[in-house]
């Protein structure tokens, strides 16, 4: 990715430590508190979008999951295939966040991020991935999905 680093990649590498997470993750929000239900939806700005979108390859899975986290929660389209390689992350819990940022529609506002292509590529991990919790996440996604769209044909 060429961007510019900025401000925000630095508050993206406090992800990896405990000590500096909650800060790191408090400044990243919008509102500047961590509660979801203030912060759900909320667009970020590009320069933080960047910076998670950076995260995503950073070398620790920490840094990963928490990047996954925001962008579940603040999704932008520019985001979404750097979101989709983490399902193939070498670490469960960041595939399983990947899954659930992709599936989960709650911050998305009604619009879902499932393409048909991701849509295989989920019933692949629903049936091969390793883990079975992000098996499991993943046939729940997709059911959650199936269950919206036909809510939504619905008269």
């Amino acid at each position: 990715m060429s961007v510019e680093r900025n401000e925000y990649f630095d508050l993206v590498e406090r992800f990896r430590l405990r000590s500096t997470r909650f800060e790191a993750c408090r400044r990243m929000t919008p509102t500047g508190s961590l509660g979801a239900r203030a912060n759900r939806g909320i667009p970020l700005p590009d320069q933080k979008t960047d910076a998670l979108i950076w995260g995503l390859g950073h070398q620790s899975p920490v840094v990963r999951r928490v990047c996954l986290e925001f962008l579940d929660a603040h999704p932008h389209p520019r985001a979404l295939p750097h979101v989709a390689a983490c399902l193939q992350d070498p670490v469960p819990r960041v595939r399983w966040h990947a899954v659930h940022a992709i599936c989960c529609d709650v911050c998305k506002e009604g619009q879902s991020q499932l393409t048909p292509e991701l849509v295989v590529r989920l019933r692949e991990i629903a049936e091969t991935d390793p883990s079975r919790k992000v098996r499991e996440h993943a046939r729940y996604g997709l059911a959650e999905a199936a269950a919206q769209s036909s809510r939504s044909r619905s008269p």
